[in-house]
C-alpha cells in the first residue's frame, strides 16, 4: 500500500512540473523594447553590426556602417565640434591648421587630408579627397539651412556616402554632443562635453536673473583695421554678449558678414562704453596709439580688453564651442562676484576638458595677453 502511495506522489510530482513547463512556453512573451537609431539593423555571416539607423537633426534616418572609425566634417564648425568630440575619428579638416595652432594642437591631425567646405567662403568640398579618405560619414553641423535635408541628400546620391546633419545652435550645445555621442555609440567622452555646455548656461542665465539691465557693463566690440567696424545688437556674432549679460551699444543695422557693421568714431564717443573689446592685439595697438580712441574714458582709464584668439577666438572667430569659454572669460573679469572661478583656471580647464591640453604657465599668460603665436 504504501508504495502504492510513493509511486502515486511521484507521479503526479511529474504531472505539475510537465504542466508548468507547457504553460510557460505557451505564455506570451514580454514585447522587445522598440529600436532605437543606435540598434542593430543588420547583421552579417559573423553575428557582427554592419549597419544603424542614425535619425539625424532635420528628421533624415540614415544608415551608417558599424563601427564608425572615418568622419568627414563639412565645414569649419564641425572641424572645431568633431575635433573636440571624437579627434581620433577623423579622416580629414575642411581647413588646415595655422602653424599657430599646431603650437597647441597634436601635430598628427595635421596630417589629415584637407577636404574644403560644403557650405561658406573657403576652398570647396573636394569630393576626390573625401572619396580617397575611404570616408564613411559626412557630417555636417551648425544652423539648419531651409535646404539642409535636399542639399546633403543630393550630395550624398553624388558620392554614395551616408551624410548626417546635426544641429549646433548657441544655447543647443549640449543637445549636439549629445547627438555626436549617439553618432559615434560611445557617450563616455560627449557626455563630459554637454555637462561643461549646460553649467556654462546655468552659470549665465543665474548672472542675468541677478543683474538688471541697467546695472549691466555697457561693452562696445572693436573690429577691423581701425575698431570702426562691430557686431551690431542682433547680429549672429553678438549674441554670446546677452548671456554673459553685458549690454552691446552698438545698435545700428547689423551685418553677419564677417567684418561686422561699420559705425564712426563719433557715434562711439556718444555711446560712451564702460569697457572697449579690442579684436585682436594688433588692433590694440592702432586703438591705444590714436588721439581719438585715447578721448574716450574707457582708454584713458584702461578700461579695455583685448580678445584672446588661440587657438580659435574665445568671443568669435569662429562661433563655435569656443565661445563658451568665452563666456567665462569675460564674465570673470566684469562680474567676479557671480563668476567666482578665477580666470586662468576657467582657461585651464576648458583646454583641458575640450582640446585636451595641459597649459603651462608662459602659454597661458601669452594666450591671454594675445602674444601667443
Amino acid at each position: 500500500m504504501k508504495n502504492q502511495m510513493k509511486k502515486m506522489t511521484t507521479l503526479m510530482l511529474l504531472l505539475a512540473v510537465l504542466l508548468t513547463g507547457v504553460l510557460t512556453a505557451c505564455a506570451p512573451q514580454a514585447p522587445a523594447p522598440p529600436p532605437t537609431d543606435r540598434e542593430v539593423e543588420e547583421t552579417d555571416s559573423f553575428g557582427k553590426e554592419t549597419t544603424l539607423a542614425f535619425l539625424d537633426s532635420v528628421g533624415r534616418e540614415i544608415e551608417l556602417p558599424q563601427p564608425l572609425t572615418r568622419i568627414a566634417p563639412s565645414g569649419t564648425l564641425a572641424d572645431i565640434v568633431l575635433y573636440t568630440a571624437c579627434p581620433d575619428l577623423l579622416c580629414g579638416i575642411s581647413i588646415p591648421f595655422t602653424e599657430t595652432q599646431l603650437k597647441l594642437i597634436d601635430p598628427k591631425y595635421d596630417e589629415l587630408p584637407v577636404m574644403g567646405k560644403f557650405y561658406g567662403k573657403g576652398p570647396d568640398f573636394n569630393l576626390e579627397t573625401v572619396l580617397a579618405a575611404q570616408t564613411q560619414v559626412i557630417v555636417d553641423i551648425g544652423e539648419p539651412k531651409d535646404s539642409i535635408a535636399s542639399d546633403l541628400d543630393e550630395l550624398m546620391g553624388q558620392i554614395k556616402i551616408p551624410t548626417v546633419f546635426i544641429e549646433a545652435l548657441f544655447d543647443g550645445m549640449p543637445q549636439t554632443y549629445r547627438d555626436i555621442g549617439r553618432l559615434i555609440g560611445d557617450h563616455s567622452r560627449t557626455d563630459l562635453l554637454a555637462d561643461y555646455c549646460e553649467e556654462t548656461l546655468a552659470l549665465v542665465n543665474r548672472a542675468r536673473e541677478e543683474i538688471p539691465p541697467e546695472e549691466r557693463v555697457r561693452v562696445y566690440w572693436a573690429m577691423g583695421e581701425l575698431g570702426l567696424n562691430t557686431n551690431a545688437v542682433g547680429s549672429f556674432h553678438s549674441e554670446l554678449l546677452d548671456y554673459i549679460p553685458v549690454t552691446n551699444v552698438a545698435e545700428v543695422e547689423v551685418s553677419n558678414r564677417g567684418g561686422g557693421s561699420e559705425v564712426s568714431m563719433e557715434q562711439i564717443i556718444l555711446w560712451d562704453p564702460d569697457y572697449i573689446l579690442i579684436d585682436t592685439l594688433a588692433l590694440a595697438g592702432e586703438i591705444l596709439d590714436d588721439p581719438a580712441w585715447q578721448s574716450l574714458p574707457a582708454i584713458k582709464e584702461g578700461r579695455y580688453l583685448v580678445v584672446p584668439t588661440q587657438p580659435y577666438g574665445f568671443l568669435a572667430n569662429p562661433p563655435s564651442i569656443n565661445r563658451y569659454l568665452g563666456m567665462r572669460w569675460l564674465g570673470s573679469l566684469l562680474y567676479p562676484e557671480l563668476y567666482t572661478a578665477e580666470t586662468e583656471d576657467e582657461v585651464r580647464d576648458f583646454f583641458s576638458l575640450f582640446y585636451r591640453i595641459e597649459l603651462d604657465d608662459s602659454q597661458l599668460e601669452a594666450i591671454l595677453d594675445g602674444t601667443f603665436n
